[in-house]
């Protein structure tokens, strides 16, 4: 920061000095020139009062006329002799007899009266100014007349002005060595001052380390010991700022919640990288009305009932819960906002409740057929013995069923939590489907469905080979219950483009409708609802197959073939 020269403190201080120097030295010049003027004037007034009182005691000895006028020529002065009305009796040169009077009547009653008069004057007859000195000539003790004695005051005038030269001269030279003398002295006051300056900007560009030097024990040496002091509190204070919000930064980093913090005119002060993801926030410099939009109901309600609330909003596909608290300091002066995705727990709560649900459905209905036919046969309404076995067989069916079913839901609990240990060995996938298929055929036999195998070669698969043998059988099991009699299903399997083995199981059922693919793998998700207990189902196979393969890494997907029946894929990395 630089300072005009005009300014600074060096400039007026000096400035000051050194115009005080000025004025002292010029009055004083003026006070000891007037001093030497009236000094000399006096020492020539006494020295004429004195040729004075010589020249009258001469006249009163009785000299003539032409001895008067030759004792004048003497004394550097021209003398006139005057009677008591003021006519001149004789004078030197520049009077003569006949100019009369050439004093006033109180400057000629001031003689008569015994006084001796001195005067700086113009005088009639004389074109320049004269000194006079006048003095009674008494005697006998009575006033008979006057001396008038005149000096030109050119030659003292001339003496003065010498004199004069000499003081301004003198004068010039003591404001120079004052002035000098005074930048001296400025500049030993002001360093320190402009080195606390510079160490000022120092420490507002954030340099606390330049140190000021203590020159002198004074006012300014305490000074500058309490900017040095200051410099290393402010140094302090702000590193454990520093790292207040660092620690504050890495701390909203870490955090899995988004955090905004809005001042009192609903401006984003503040945004962690979670809260822009979350409300898709790319610069919160000119995304603020989005974010404003998104919260503006919330925060207005915040201003009006000054308590913390909750808000849940939903944003591009996601559940956002906000949780909004005012910063109060004599009233709103802003908002914090803690943002969560609980799209997740949303979700899992509409499945649990739909697992509940479906559950609860799957377990009553044997439930239900186990107690009918229960209470019937101990109720003693079955007589004969085949309807009594087919009662029976129905009670085991719907037991089984349930064991199906309880089994299953371990077996997808245990994956799903990833407690299910893989016991992963390299095998032949081809002589894992052949094996599947032989346990198989008679089941399939009873329906008349054929396997057709279209099996290319490829690498051992390391993967758990009993749990990818599940995947078979749920898969196979599946295109069975819903293809029809006399039908056929192929099974095959190759290498895809990425190098993964891809298995594929394909039916000639009816198909699943477009619109429902994406939700088959979901759990007890059955396409023919109203056919869904015929087929025998417990709705967690596929769920069981997504589950397994995802565990090892691979993918599962379905579609519908042109010619009619479904697809059902999944693919595994062949290698360890």
């Amino acid at each position: 920061m630089k300072i005009k020269i005009k300014n600074s403190i060096l400039w007026k201080l000096w400035a000051f000095i050194s115009l005080i120097s000025i004025v002292a030295i010029i009055f004083s010049g003026l006070i000891l020139s007037k001093f030497f003027e009236d000094f000399y004037f006096r020492i020539k007034e006494n020295e004429l009062i004195n040729e004075g009182q010589q020249l009258i005691s001469l006249i009163l000895r009785g000299s003539n006329v032409e001895e008067f006028i030759d004792i004048t020529r003497f004394i550097n002065a021209n003398a006139v002799l005057i009677d008591k009305r003021g006519t001149i009796l004789v004078c030197s040169k520049y009077f003569h007899p006949k100019m009369g009077m050439i004093l006033d009547k109180n400057d000629l009653n001031g003689i008569l009266n015994g006084k001796i008069l001195v005067k700086r004057n113009f005088f009639r007859g004389v074109e320049n100014p004269m000194l006079m000195v006048a003095l009674p000539v008494a005697s006998d003790g009575n006033v008979v007349g006057g001396l008038l004695l005149f000096s030109p005051m050119a030659s003292l005038s001339s003496s003065v002005w010498e004199i004069r030269k000499l003081i301004l001269l003198s004068a010039f030279f003591a404001i120079l060595l004052s002035s000098g003398t005074s930048l001296v002295f400025s500049k030993s006051i002001t360093k320190p001052l402009l080195l606390m300056k510079e160490a000022a900007e120092e420490m507002a560009k954030g340099n606390f380390d330049k140190k000021i030097e203590v020159i002198e024990d004074d006012e300014v040496g305490t000074l500058a010991r309490t900017m040095n002091f200051l410099s290393d509190a402010l140094k302090d204070n702000l590193n454990a700022l520093s790292k207040e919000k660092d620690q504050l930064k890495n701390i909203l980093l870490g955090m899995t919640d988004g955090v905004i913090t809005f001042d009192e005119n609903n401006k984003i002060v503040m945004a962690n990288s979670q809260a822009m993801e979350l409300l898709n926030i790319i610069d919160k410099e000119h995304d603020e009305k989005e974010a404003l939009q998104i919260l503006k109901n919330a925060l207005l309600r915040l201003y009006d009932l000054k308590e913390n609330i909750v808000e849940e909003i939903t944003l591009n596909g996601k559940i956002i819960r906000a949780k909004i608290s005012p910063l109060l300091n004599d009233g709103v002066k802003g908002a914090v906002v803690v943002l969560q995705d609980v799209t997740k727990e949303k979700k899992l709560e509409n499945l649990r409740r739909e697992f509940v649900a479906n559950v609860s459905h799957e377990l009553r209905t044997p439930l239900t057929y186990i107690q009918g036919y229960s209470e019937a046969i101990l109720d003693g309404m079955v007589e004969d013995k085949e309807t009594l076995n087919n009662y029976i067989n129905i009670i085991l069916e719907e037991t089984l069923r349930l064991k199906r079913l309880v089994n299953d839901l371990l077996d997808l609990s245990l994956m799903e939590n990833g407690q299910g240990t893989l016991k992963k060995d390299k095998f032949s996938i081809q002589r894992l489907i052949e094996r599947v298929v032989q346990k198989m055929h008679n089941l399939a036999a009873k329906k008349g469905v054929k396997f057709i195998l279209d099996l290319k070669e490829t690498p051992l698969l390391f993967a758990d080979e009993d749990r990818i043998e599940q995947v078979l059988i749920n898969l196979i099991d599946n295109a069975l219950r819903f293809s029809p009699e006399g039908g056929e299903i192929i099974i095959s399997s190759e290498l895809d483009d990425e190098g993964n083995i891809r298995v594929a199981v394909k039916d000639k059922g009816p198909g699943i409708p477009e619109e429902e693919l994406p939700f088959i793998w979901e759990r007890f998700y059955k396409v023919d609802k109203s056919r869904a207990r015929q087929k025998g189902g417990t709705g967690l196979g596929l769920a069981i197959v997504k589950s397994i393969i995802e565990n090892h890494g691979g993918r599962v997907w379905a579609s519908n073939d042109e010619k009619g029946g479904s697809i059902f894929y999944f693919s595994l990395p062949c290698g360890e």
